[in-house]
């Protein structure tokens, strides 16, 4: 018995999916097809079906896959909980944070402060820092705080 063959607007239509999807199959070497003129393709229905039971899960497999999911999230949950009660109930205290000099370099002045004291956005000067202002970078408590100095002052 002959193999009988389809196009593959007609595979698309018969396994209800896009003819794209089944010229990407053919392209990525999933699926077989034979080409009886130079702009023709054509498909095995045998082959097209045997591509396409590949592409579903088996009855129930979905379903699996949620009650596991289910019991993982309930079991991670409980666990939060029982972390959350031990932070709540342990003597561990916050360490202090270490104190910094909360005032700017020698001749210098926070970028902040130049900027309420000339009316002007802070944004826009930090825009032009460190490229038209003249200062530096000065890390208080994890935060970028800039300094500009007299030259900055002047420049600005």
């Amino acid at each position: 018995m002959e193999e009988e063959y389809v196009t593959i607007v007609e595979a698309a239509r018969r396994v209800g999916m896009s003819d794209k999807t089944v010229r990407r199959a053919i392209h990525d070497g999933k699926l077989e097809a034979r080409y009886p003129q130079p702009n023709k393709a054509e498909v095995s229905i045998t082959d097209l079906e045997a591509w396409h039971a590949t592409l579903h899960v088996r009855p129930g497999e979905t379903q699996d896959r949620l009650q596991t999911l289910e019991t993982r999230m309930s079991d991670l949950e409980a666990e939060v909980q029982d972390l959350r009660r031990q932070l709540e109930t342990s003597s561990v205290t916050k360490k202090a944070l270490p104190k910094t000099e909360t005032a700017p370099p020698e001749d210098h002045v926070w970028l902040s402060e130049f900027c309420a004291l000339h009316h002007v956005p802070y944004q826009a000067a930090a825009d032009l820092f460190p490229r038209a202002i003249h200062g530096q970078p000065i890390i208080i408590r994890g935060r970028k705080h800039i300094a500009i100095g007299p030259k900055g002052q002047h420049d600005f």
